[in-house]
């Protein structure tokens, strides 16, 4: 199984003309450029725990063919190629264990693959998104308030979104408060991440405005991986709406306004 997720997740289109490679502590960062990049929005990825940079590369090439630069670095904890990833700093099962030392090393790469295109002309550096899978969720929320130890870090997103975000660490200290207008993304399917996000006194209803929730009907934890293509385009179409929105400027998309097809569950709270 481990053999088969790799292959999958290590293939790289060759249809990406604006895919750039470059290197961070010894690990593949990739950057996804739009054709025509002029003062571009940037999103930085986190992936989820034991996945790797390009595992959700759909959405990644429908974010810069949007007009975003996409920057996802490769963690330490990932599947990437080389050797077997490390257990659980702290298990996921334990909660009320993590502190702000827990994958703080996800932290500093994010810091330092922003660094790599932070000052380069073709970006927008007050346009920032971050977006993570999984433990990448976790990641993103983390530096966004969700771990106020991080705030060192000094990032000052635009957006926030989060696909089947791990957030029970964050039900252990109170409301969430993050800096940044957050849209969560989970699955009816996805048993152990999504509930804790969605039931009643969870994670969207804990966190600040605004926000957003939209549940996909039938999805799993992999659905936002490349091991499960038939979701691309609604993840695609939610991600999209909800940074034309609040990154772009653009008026709110029905699609925020109204659950469609596919949809169990949909809020918007601004």
């Amino acid at each position: 199984m481990i053999r088969v997720l790799l292959l999958l997740l290590l293939v790289l289109p060759a249809s990406a003309q604006t895919l750039d490679r470059r290197e961070l502590r010894g690990r593949p960062v990739l950057i996804w450029w739009p054709k025509k990049a002029v003062k571009a929005p940037v999103v930085l990825f986190s992936h989820g725990y034991r996945g790797v940079n390009n595992q959700s590369a759909p959405l990644m090439r429908s974010l810069a063919k949007a007009g975003y630069v996409v920057v996802a670095p490769n963690h330490r904890d990932g599947l990437f190629g080389t050797g077997v990833p490390p257990e659980p700093q702290v298990s996921f099962d334990e909660p009320a264990l993590w502190t702000a030392e827990t994958y703080r090393d996800r932290a500093e790469d994010l810091r330092d693959s922003w660094s790599l295109v932070k000052g380069d002309a073709r970006v927008d550096p007050s346009r920032l998104v971050l977006m993570g899978h999984s433990l990448g969720g976790y990641t993103a929320m983390g530096l966004s308030g969700g771990v106020p130890a991080w705030d060192v870090y000094g990032f000052h997103p635009r957006a926030v979104v989060c696909f089947s975000p791990y957030t029970t660490p964050f039900l252990e200290h109170g409301p969430v408060v993050l800096r940044a207008p957050v849209m969560y993304q989970g699955g009816s399917e996805d048993d152990f991440i999504t509930p804790p996000v969605a039931r009643p006194g969870g994670t969207y209803e804990r966190s600040s405005r605004p926000k957003a929730f939209v549940e996909f009907e039938g999805a799993i934890h992999t659905s936002w991986t490349l091991l499960d293509p038939d979701y691309e385009e609604l993840i695609a179409d939610y991600t999209l709406a909800f940074l034309d929105h609040f990154v772009m400027g653009k008026p709110l998309s029905p699609l925020l306004r109204k659950r469609g097809p596919r949809v169990s569950d949909l809020r918007l709270e601004q």
